[in-house]
């Protein structure tokens, strides 16, 4: 069963979007695009190692899933990408890792993952996740959220595992004084889910919970997830000003149109340089992946004369819904041609004809 699904990402996403499209440096915004790429590649292999996991576990009453869970505990943090819990207080601890080239293990536990076929040493996501199970059992004992049988508190027994995307080339050594068994595919997670169940202890009979316990221990659990929110002005040195401001724009979901490449929603954006500076436009959400782009044609500027209302109720704005009020055109093709216009304007460009 499911408990807690992943955060979305992408407001922050867009917001960065939108700062990579400011007239910053490029050394600034080499560090905008590189945190767009994390944030990214992240997000891809939660995605994937989650949907492996979902379509083994979702549908299970003795395993508890939880994505994206976040502990903060005597000033340390764990970001633990994937949580899941057995009636057995089996608890394993997964890191996810997306390396589109590769990664290798070597036989000291050296982790290094390859871009142009060059390997770049990274730091140990075993060892990474080692930190995050010892903050999570120290986080669990301080708050008193493990389940309890006949008076006794139930200890878990933490299994640590690192998963890649089934498309990377994972290298691990044969033989070596490092155990690396729990880094592997996330497609090769259930084999070894099913050799831990057929190799586990009787004794950890002495240990089960109900269903309804598991439910409420791992529900209690996701409640004390703490949610990350990032300065990036001061994470990337820039002042904020009315030059850069990001401002959110609301808009009915009905108007939002589709990306003509890749059909994913888009966003209203303004150009910040060349010869259509200013102007606003539809952006894919999903940049810089995907550029596709729908030009907003300015509506005709009307100059208008507010004239007596006639007797009757005037009719409802088409697109807000607002009263509307009978109006002349100045300009325009139809100089002097009567409309209801929408008393929102110029916020609103809604008409009617008479």
């Amino acid at each position: 069963m499911i408990i807690k699904s992943k955060d979305d990402c992408q407001d922050q996403i867009d917001y960065l979007t939108d700062l990579l499209e400011r007239d910053f440096s490029d050394k600034k915004k080499s560090l905008i695009e590189r945190e767009l790429k994390y944030l990214y590649s992240g997000k891809k292999g939660e995605e994937t190692s989650a949907y492996y996991l979902e379509f083994d576990f979702r549908k299970s009453s003795n395993w508890a899933l939880i994505h994206d869970l976040r502990l903060e505990h005597d000033g340390d943090v764990a970001q633990i990408d994937h949580l899941l819990i057995g009636r057995m207080m089996d608890v394993y601890v997964i890191e996810s890792k997306n390396f589109n080239s590769g990664v290798s293990i070597s036989d000291e536990g050296d982790f290094s993952y390859f871009y142009k076929n060059r390997p770049y040493s990274i730091p140990s996501p075993i060892a990474q996740n080692e930190r995050h199970i010892r903050l999570l059992d120290r986080f669990l004992t301080a708050n008193q959220l493990l389940p309890k049988r006949l008076g006794m508190t139930l200890n878990p027994n933490y299994r640590n595992i690192v998963l890649v995307s089934p498309k990377s080339r994972l290298t691990k050594p044969k033989q070596g004084t490092y155990d690396c068994s729990g880094v592997m595919k996330s497609d090769q997670f259930l084999e070894r889910f099913t050799d831990d169940l057929s190799t586990g202890s009787m004794l950890n009979l002495a240990k089960v919970i109900s269903q309804q316990s598991l439910h409420s221990f791992a529900e209690r659990l996701a409640l004390s997830h703490e949610p990350i929110t990032v300065n990036y002005l001061a994470k990337f040195g820039l002042e904020e000003s009315d030059s850069f401001k990001v401002d959110a724009v609301e808009l009915d979901q009905t108007d939002v149109p589709e990306c003509p490449k890749c059909k994913k929603e888009m966003v209203k954006r303004s150009a910040n340089r060349g010869k259509n500076i200013d102007a606003e436009f539809w952006g894919c959400r999903d940049f810089p992946n995907c550029r596709g782009v729908i030009k907003i044609e300015k509506p005709e500027k009307i100059e208008v004369t507010e004239l007596s209302m006639p007797d009757g109720t005037p009719p409802l704005c088409p697109k807000c819904d607002g009263d509307m009020t009978k109006r002349s055109s100045k300009k325009g093709k139809n100089p002097g041609q009567m409309f209801w216009g929408c008393n929102n304007f110029p916020k609103c460009f809604g008409s009617r004809a008479l």
